[in-house]
């Protein structure tokens, strides 16, 4: 119940549209019931009144007041039906729009190890088919369980006017039945719908891994393998469904026959008190229909409620990452920013897991503001590990990271990000243009700027070849470019931003010679008044430094 108790603290933030679209609800539940039973009052008078005056008697029936209501449950059941669907629909978007709110701020403070760990398509599936089904908590269950109680009492009060003895029993039938119907179905529908919104979770991981990996899939024949996996998880998807639909077929059943059983034991009740002339024929037919308009508002109760374990199952993984437990938690009382940007390491040793080598080891570093230094090492040896933990990535085992004297523990995110910019091994590139990539780092950044900073890592001409320039599509991800071409422009992007220390992983890998060094004799001018360390495998494709280190053995010497 927590999981759910946490989605209606969002939903209460809405509760003016919430509380106008059950109000309008119960508006057009109102004229429903109103309509039919005053149609059937009034129909069935005037049918007596046309006996009576067939057979030479002489009857009066006042025809205009009846005529009236009859048009004002009319067009009032059309308005607060439009009203309703209105009203709910907006709401019903605002509370959607909050809920992705909600869960994408709960993702930012995830770290990287934890992001690099979730499947592909697994955050895309949460942000749309478990956030889409919580509309249910108020469409299918809160909004007409509530609309639903509230009519019945009403209408049971309504019966009661002329019949009480038959009020309390259509109460008990309709009640007990309803209550039963619905809580069976509930319970019964758990285990179905949690299969349902498993296999549907799973096959759209599959859809997005398998059209990410299309191109390998077909190059190494695995498409048959594939598409057995996807025949199963359909046999799965398609089995619950049919078991969800079989238990709802069997509550509609039972809700239509209470209904009818209803309608039916009134008849027999308003039979008596006809005879005995406590009421007559046309309230007789005021009340019969009456009921009959009660069961069908309480009958799509045992359906909405089947939903509840979907909704429930979706709530607990959004919670899931709503409630991280990250790695390197937030400090409480933030520290000021720091003045100055030197970088201090004092005995840091850091592994990645506990029956892991330790990739650093009792690591002493004293960077000044403003230096320049290149990090060496053989694949493995904790090069990027040490930049994760200048980022704050990740927190070291023992010993402390400082930057301008400030402990970085002691640094909120926002203010450590604004210290430096980073380019990773893994170039991320964004679905738009080559201006919007750039100006991630830089928003206020003249054409010209960018002109300029293309030009330094040698993608002028890539620029001159595309129909729009700057405005120029790169598709998903940077598909429209090579390899080379985006990393140089993610290059160009950590370049751009103005903060006072660059972090390159290995920003030349995979490059030419010649691009490397027009890219390395270019950028100089880019780095000056800021703080560099760069980490490579050869001395020969370094930028200029003022200090060149090895780490080797979790241990750092200069060379």
């Amino acid at each position: 119940m927590d999981d759910l108790i946490e989605i209606l603290r969002l939903h209460l933030k809405r509760w003016p549209w919430l509380l106008a679209g059950m109000l309008l609800m119960l508006a057009t539940v109102a004229a429903n019931v109103g309509l039919l039973a005053l149609s059937g009052w009034f129909i069935t008078a005037t049918g007596l009144a046309g006996l009576a005056l067939a057979a030479g008697g002489v009857m009066t029936l006042e025809i205009y007041r009846p005529g009236a209501g009859i048009r004002f449950f009319a067009v009032g059941r059309a308005v607060s039906r439009y009203g309703e669907r209105l009203v709910n629909h907006e709401a019903v978007l605002r509370l959607l729009a909050d809920l992705r709110v909600w869960f994408f701020r709960s993702l930012l403070p995830l770290d990287s190890d934890r992001l690099a760990q979730l499947r592909d398509g697994e955050l895309l599936n949460r942000l749309t088919g478990d956030v889409d089904p919580l509309d249910h908590l108020y469409l299918r269950v809160a909004g007409p369980t509530l609309v639903a109680v509230v009519a019945l009492l009403l209408g049971i009060g309504f019966l009661a006017l002329w019949a009480p003895g038959m009020a309390m029993v259509i109460a008990l039938i309709l009640g007990i039945t309803t209550l039963l119907c619905t809580v069976m179905t509930g319970l019964a529908g758990m285990a179905p719908a949690r299969g349902l919104a498993e296999s549907e979770s799973r096959m759209r991981e599959q859809v997005v891994g398998d059209l990410h990996t299309l191109a390998e899939l077909r190059l190494y024949g695995a498409t048959g393998e594939r598409r057995e996996n996807w025949l199963g998880s359909d046999e799965a998807h398609m089995a619950a469904r049919l078991q969800l639909a079989r238990q709802s077929a069997i509550s509609q059943f039972t809700m239509q026959a209470a209904g009818q059983m209803a309608v039916w034991v009134a008849a027999f009740i308003g039979a008596g008190l006809l005879a005995v002339g406590t009421i007559n024929g046309p309230v007789l037919a005021l009340l019969l229909l009456a009921t009959l308009a009660l069961s069908e508002v309480l009958a799509p109760l045992p359906g909405g409620w089947q939903s509840l374990a979907r909704i429930r199952w979706s709530a607990a993984r959004l919670r899931q990452f709503a409630t991280p437990q990250s790695r390197v938690p937030e400090p409480q009382s933030p520290a000021p920013v720091p003045t100055e940007t030197r970088i201090e390491l004092e005995g840091v040793s850091f592994r990645h897991s506990p029956w892991q080598h330790w990739c650093l080891h009792h690591v002493d570093l004293d960077v000044s503001a403003g230096e320049r230094i290149a990090l060496l090492g053989p694949s493995g040896a904790g090069k990027s590990a040490l930049l994760a933990l200048l980022l704050r990535q990740r927190d070291p085992e023992y010993g402390r990271i400082r930057i301008g004297g400030t402990d970085l523990r002691h640094l909120d995110r926002s203010t450590i990000d604004s210290l430096t910019s980073y380019l990773p091994q893994r170039t991320a590139l964004f679905s738009g243009t080559l201006a919007e990539n750039l100006r991630l780092a830089s928003p206020d950044a003249s054409d010209e700027t960018l002109h300029e900073l293309l030009a330094a890592v040698k993608l002028e001409h890539l620029v001159d070849t595309l129909p729009e320039g700057l405005d120029s599509w790169i598709g998903e991800h940077g598909s429209a470019l090579s390899g080379g071409q985006a990393r140089r422009l993610a290059l160009a992007r950590t370049l751009l931003k103005a903060a006072p220390q660059v972090l390159l992983d290995e920003p030349t890998e995979g490059l030419d010679r010649s691009t490397e060094k027009h890219i390395l004799d270019r950028v100089d001018r880019w780095l000056t008044g800021r703080g560099l360390i760069i980490v490579a495998h050869d001395r020969h494709r370094l930028p200029p430094v003022d200090r060149v280190l090895r780490l080797e053995d979790g241990r750092l010497r200069r060379i």
